[in-house]
C-alpha cells in the first residue's frame, strides 16, 4: 500500500515531511532489526538491555558493587542516574570505576563490539563532571572541565569505527555540555556567553530513533539556561515544543514488536514510560518558568509533578516541587496546605541520610534547601508559636553535621562502641532494606520504617550523643529549658543575608523575633577587622555598630540574666560576642558568655566523668620538618605553662606528635596545643592541627579524627593560627575543632 491512500489527502498533505523523514529512519535501522534477539543477548548501545540493574541501584543508593562484571553501557547508565538524583558520592565512585574499568587508550567500550571515540569519551566524562561541579558550587575545576567538554563535543563524538554515527552521539552528550555551559555563564558570568551557548544547543539537530530520550533532554537544559539569563517565557516556549517527531513514532513502533517483548521484560519499561521518565525534568523546569513568572497555574503545575509516577525517584525535585508548593499557598492565604507540604519537604530531606549527595558538598545540597527551614520559621514566628520556630532552627543545624559527617566512608565510633554494634548493624540493616523496598509496595515500607524507628530509638537510648550524628533530631523546648541554670538565657540566631531570627530562651519560656541587618557580613567584617588591629581605635565604633544590630533590638530580654549562652549562625559565627560593646561596657563585663554550635549540645556537656585527674598536657611548636613552619614563640608558651601550673607535662618538637595525643590525651584534665591549624574552606572536615608525625600518623589532626578521639576534658585551648575559624556556610553553623572537640569529650574549648 503506498503513503499516499493512508487516510484523507489532507492528512497527507499536513504532514509531508513527517511520513519522509519516518520512511528514512526505517531504511536506517533496517538491518538492525533483523538481529534484534541478538542484540538483545550481546547489548547493544541504543538500548540499555541493563538499565534495570542501573536504575533499581541508583534508586536504592548502592554503589558498592563489582563494576568489572557489567558492561560499560550499564555502569555509564548507573553513574547519569546518581548524577540525575544527585548521589554525589555514588556518582563519584560509579565514574572512577567507568574509567578504570572500561576506558582504554581514551576510548570507552561500551560493550564488546562498541567502543567510543576519544572525544565521546572525553566529552561523557568531562560533560557530566562540569554538570556534577556546578550542582556542588565548585567553581574552581568548572572551567577547565568545561573547555575540555565542548572541544570533544565540537569535535568527532562518535564511536571508533562509525564516523557516520558522529551526530547521534552528539546529540546524546550536547545537552548537558551546552547546557551547563549556558547555566554557569548566565548565572555567575557574562550573559553574552550564555546566548550564545544557548545558541548552539539549538542549532545542535536532534532526531531520529534515539530523539525520545534525547530531545527532552535538550529541552531542559535549554529551559534552564534561559531561566538562569532570566527569559521565563521562552523557557516555557522551549518546554512546548516537540521535535523528532518521526524518531519518537517509529521508536514507539519498534516497543511494540514481539520481539521487543523480551527487551521490556528484561527492563521493566515500556516506551511510554522511558518518555514520561526523561520528561519529568522537563516539567518540573517548566512549573518553576511559571512559578517565576507569576502564574496562577503554577500551582496546578506543582501539585501535577508532584503526582508524576517517577517524581520518587528524583529525590531533588520532589522536594523542591513540595517547597514551592507550599510557598505559593502561603501567599495565596492556605497556611494548613502550605505547612504540610513545607513539613513533608524537610522530612523527604531528613530522611535521605544515605541517598542525597553523601560528601564534603552536602552542605552544598543544603545550602540550596535550607531556606525550607527558614520558610518554616518564618510561618511559625508569624503565628506566634516561637517554641515550634526555634525547633526547625536546631533541626536545621542538626542535618547540616549529619549531612557533613555522612561524608566520611567510616562514621564516627560510639563511645562505647563494643555493646552497641548489634544495635547500630540493625539500623543500618534497616535502612537498606527500606531503600530497597518498592516505591509501590506501601505497607512494607510502612512496616520496615516501624523496625527502623525502633532501633533508632534503643540507639537513641543507648547512645544519644553517637545517635545525634546521625539522625536529624532537635531538643523539645522543656528540655532545653531544665538544661538552663537559674539566671541563664539562650541567645539562638538563625538565619543568613540580612535576615535573622532571633530567639530568647530561659526557664520561664521562649521569645521570637525577625532582624533586618542592612550590610551584616559588612559590620561583621569591620568589627574583626578593628578588633585584630592593635594600631586602629576604631573598635569601639565598629563593635558597637554591630552590637546595635543583633543585640539591642533584644536587649529587654535579657535583663535579669547572669549568664548567657550564645548560639550564632552563618556569618555571626565570626563575631567576637565577649567584645560587644553598647557604649558602656564590652558584653563580657556585663555577662558570663560561651557560645555553642547549636542548643543541642548543651545535653551533652555533663563534665569530665573522672573526678581525679588535676594534670595538663602541653604541646608546643611540634616538628614539621620545616624550619619555616617552626614556632619558637609557641615553644616558650608551652614552657612558662608549665612554670605556672603543677602536674603539667610538656611536649615539644618531635615529642608533640598525632600518635602521643590519640594515646594520652584522655589521660588529662586540661589540653593546651600552641601549633600551626590549616582551615579547609571547601573540605571543612579535612582541617587539622599541624602536630609531629611519627608512629603510623601523618601529623594532621583533622576535625574527621577528632570525633574518633576519647578526652576527658575540662578545658581544651587551642593556640594556632586559624583555629577558631571555621566552613560559613548556608547549610551550616561552623563545623571545626570546636564541635570535633565537643564530641571528643571536652567541657570547654577556648580557641
Amino acid at each position: 500500500m503506498k503513503l499516499s491512500t493512508l487516510g484523507n489527502n489532507a492528512a497527507s498533505n499536513a504532514e509531508p515531511v513527517f511520513f519522509s523523514s519516518l520512511l528514512r529512519q526505517i531504511k536506517r535501522v533496517g538491518l538492525p532489526l533483523r538481529y534484534y534477539c541478538l542484540l538483545f543477548l550481546s547489548g547493544c548501545a541504543s538500548l540499555d538491555l541493563s538499565g534495570n540493574w542501573a536504575d533499581t541501584n541508583a534508586i536504592q543508593g548502592n554503589y558498592r558493587l563489582d563494576y568489572s562484571s557489567m558492561q560499560g553501557i550499564a555502569v555509564r547508565r548507573l553513574c547519569i542516574n546518581f548524577l540525575e538524583i544527585q548521589n554525589f558520592k555514588g556518582f563519584d565512585h560509579c565514574l572512577s570505576e567507568l574509567e578504570s574499568n572500561f576506558v582504554n587508550e581514551g576510548q570507552l567500550q561500551l560493550n564488546g563490539s562498541l567502543v567510543m571515540s576519544r572525544d565521546y569519551t572525553s566529552a561523557l566524562f568531562n560533560g557530566l563532571k562540569a554538570e556534577a561541579a556546578l550542582n556542588r558550587r565548585n567553581f574552581s575545576t568548572l572551567p577547565s572541565l568545561l573547555e575540555s567538554a565542548l572541544a570533544a563535543v565540537r569535535g568527532q563524538p562518535g564511536t571508533r569505527y562509525r564516523w557516520s554515527e558522529i551526530e547521534r552521539y552528539r546529540q546524546e552528550v550536547a545537552p548537558r555540555i551546552f547546557g551547563v555551559a549556558a547555566v554557569y555563564e548566565g548565572l555567575y558570568g557574562a550573559r553574552e556567553k550564555a546566548l550564545a551557548y544557548i545558541n548552539e544547543l539549538e542549532e545542535t539537530p536532534f532526531e531520529g530513533l534515539y530523539a525520545l530520550e534525547t530531545e527532552p533532554r535538550k529541552r531542559a537544559w535549554l529551559a534552564k539556561a534561559y531561566m538562569a539569563v532570566g527569559e521565563y517565557e521562552l523557557a516555557i516556549e522551549v518546554l512546548s515544543r516537540e521535535e523528532g517527531r518521526a524518531g519518537k513514532f517509529l521508536y514507539k513502533a519498534l516497543w511494540a514488536m514481539p520481539t521487543s517483548l523480551l527487551i521490556s521484560a528484561a527492563t521493566g519499561m515500556a516506551a511510554d514510560n522511558i518518555e514520561a521518565y526523561a520528561s519529568l525534568q522537563s516539567q518540573a523546569v517548566f512549573c518553576h518558568a511559571l512559578n517565576n513568572l507569576g502564574a496562577e497555574s503554577a500551582s496546578i503545575c506543582f501539585k501535577q509533578l508532584l503526582d508524576h509516577r517517577f517524581i520518587n525517584v528524583f529525590g531533588g525535585l520532589k522536594f523542591t516541587a513540595l517547597q514551592q508548593y507550599g510557598r505559593i499557598q502561603l501567599k495565596e492565604g492556605d497556611v494548613q496546605a502550605a505547612r504540610i507540604a513545607l513539613t513533608e519537604a524537610v522530612k523527604l530531606l531528613e530522611a535521605q541520610r544515605s541517598s542525597l549527595s553523601l560528601d564534603t558538598t552536602k552542605l552544598g545540597f543544603v545550602s540550596d534547601k535550607l531556606s525550607v527551614y527558614r520558610d518554616l520559621i518564618e510561618l511559625y514566628v508569624a503565628e506566634n508559636q516561637p517554641e515550634r520556630a526555634i525547633e526547625y532552627s536546631e533541626r536545621a543545624k542538626a542535618r547540616a553535621l549529619v549531612d557533613l559527617l555522612a561524608s566520611r566512608d567510616t562514621q564516627p565510633s560510639p563511645k562505647n562502641g563494643a555493646d552497641l554494634q548489634s544495635l547500630l548493624a540493625s539500623v543500618d540493616d534497616m535502612e537498606n532494606r527500606l531503600a530497597s523496598v518498592s516505591l509501590n509496595d506501601e505497607a512494607e515500607r510502612s512496616a520496615t520504617r516501624g523496625l527502623l524507628r525502633k532501633y533508632q530509638e534503643s540507639l537513641n537510648t543507648a547512645a544519644p550523643e553517637f545517635t545525634s550524628l546521625r539522625v536529624v533530631s532537635s531538643p523539645s523546648i522543656a528540655e532545653l529549658q531544665s538544661m538552663l541554670e537559674e539566671g541563664e538565657g539562650l541567645l539562638e540566631y538563625f538565619g543568613d543575608g540580612d535576615d535573622l531570627w532571633v530567639f530568647v530562651l530561659s526557664q520561664q519560656g521562649v521569645s521570637a523575633a525577625k532582624l533586618t541587618v542592612v550590610g551584616l557580613e559588612s559590620l561583621i567584617a569591620t568589627a574583626r577587622r578593628d578588633l585584630l588591629d592593635p594600631s586602629s581605635d576604631h573598635f569601639s565604633r565598629s563593635s558597637r555598630e554591630l552590637y546595635e544590630a543583633i543585640l539591642e533590638p533584644v536587649g529587654e530580654r535579657l535583663q535579669g540574666f547572669e549568664r548567657l549562652t550564645v548560639v550564632p549562625h552563618a556569618a555571626l559565627h565570626y563575631v567576637p560576642f565577649s567584645a560587644l560593646y553598647d557604649g558602656q561596657a564590652f558584653l563580657i563585663d556585663k555577662l558570663e558568655l560561651r557560645v555553642l554550635p547549636s542548643a543541642s549540645v548543651l545535653k551533652f556537656l555533663g563534665g569530665s566523668e573522672d573526678g581525679t585527674a588535676e594534670s595538663m598536657l602541653v604541646l608546643g611548636n611540634p616538628d614539621l620538618n620545616d624550619p619555616e613552619m617552626d614556632l619558637p614563640g609557641a615553644e616558650l608558651e608551652a614552657i612558662n605553662i608549665a612554670k605556672m601550673r603543677p602536674n603539667t607535662d610538656v611536649l615539644l618538637r618531635k615529642n608533640a606528635s598525632e600518635q602521643l595525643v590519640k594515646s594520652s590525651a584522655e589521660q588529662y584534665r586540661y589540653l593546651h596545643i600552641a601549633s600551626h591549624g590549616i582551615f579547609n574552606a571547601e573540605d571543612p572536615m579535612s582541617s587539622a592541627l599541624l602536630l609531629s608525625e611519627g608512629g603510623g600518623e601523618d601529623g594532621l589532626l583533622s576535625v574527621a579524627e577528632l570525633f574518633d578521639l576519647r578526652l576527658n576534658a575540662d578545658l581544651v585551648t587551642l593556640s594556632a593560627c586559624e583555629t577558631a575559624l571555621g566552613e560559613v556556610t548556608g547549610g551550616d553553623d561552623v563545623i571545626g575543632f570546636t564541635r570535633g572537640f565537643l564530641y571528643a569529650g571536652a567541657e570547654s574549648i577556648v580557641s
